[in-house]
């Protein structure tokens, strides 16, 4: 009789453990083919929900996560922080300051959708089909700048004055004149202190209108600013939109891996 009750009680416990964890965040992929709904526009007519699916999925899980649906947990390993970790900035006459991304998946989590954080999981990337150089705000002050990834949902012209909600600890903070190193990783400054950075800079409220897709982006430091700190000229890179992944570029041209739709 014992272990009949003992048997009964631990498949309830493993039933309600089930449940709780389903509910909570389901680990299936994506079903494939999904419809897509017409772009309004400022989207990126090549790309689509399916195409962030098949192309990410080798790089990590998605997993559908509350009103957000599914959404992206690369595997980073620890300590990975969006528009931080692997990748510099790049300053281009096209778009102004973009994240160049070491990731093999950065094409897209760096300039399509936005970055969330939760507590047990890490960072997720929230899919969208609007392209930008980096969704990111900035701020300044005369010996730093900071940025931080955009949170989802947050509208760019009347959140400014709340800071967009922004946690302190997820800033970015550098010495002015290292903004555009490319190891920049080297010069970030500890986050333990961004409270007391936070204090001494301002939100840039600088932004590029894209005529072409109607949409406005931040734009960042002014580059003759980054000069005067830098101590001398920035040269600009171009982007270049390329379908092939093993597409081969010339100087100061870094590829844009824009996969066909």
């Amino acid at each position: 009789m014992n272990t009949i009750v003992h048997s009964l009680i631990a498949a309830i416990a493993i039933s309600f453990c089930s449940i709780h964890t389903n509910n909570l965040m389901a680990q299936e992929p994506p079903p494939p083919n999904q419809p897509q709904a017409i772009q309004p526009v400022g989207q990126d007519q090549q790309i689509t929900m399916q195409t962030f699916y098949d192309e990410l999925s080798p790089y990590g899980q998605w997993v559908n996560y509350g009103d957000y649906g599914y959404v992206f947990i690369p595997n980073a390993g620890p300590g990975f922080i969006p528009y931080a970790t692997a990748g510099h900035w790049a300053y281009t006459e096209q778009f102004g300051w973009t994240w160049a991304s070491d990731y093999p998946w950065g094409w897209a989590a760096f300039h399509y959708g936005r970055w969330n954080y939760d507590r047990m999981y890490g960072w997720f990337w929230i899919p969208d089909l609007q392209w930008g150089p980096a969704w990111v705000v900035w701020r300044n002050s005369p010996q730093y700048y900071g940025w931080a990834p955009l949170p989802f949902g947050v509208n760019l012209s009347m959140d400014m004055d709340y800071g967009y909600g922004i946690p302190a600890d997820h800033w970015c903070f550098v010495p002015n004149q290292f903004i555009c190193d490319p190891f920049i990783s080297r010069y970030y400054l500890p986050r333990i202190n961004n409270d007391i950075f936070m204090m001494h800079t301002a939100i840039i409220n600088r932004m590029y209108f894209d005529n072409d897709r109607r949409y406005n982006y931040f734009a960042g430091p002014e580059r003759f600013e980054v000069e005067r700190y830098h101590r001398g000229p920035i040269e600009p890179v171009e982007i270049r939109f390329n379908s092939d992944r093993n597409h081969a570029y010339g100087h100061n041209e870094p590829g844009m891996y824009r996969p066909e739709g």
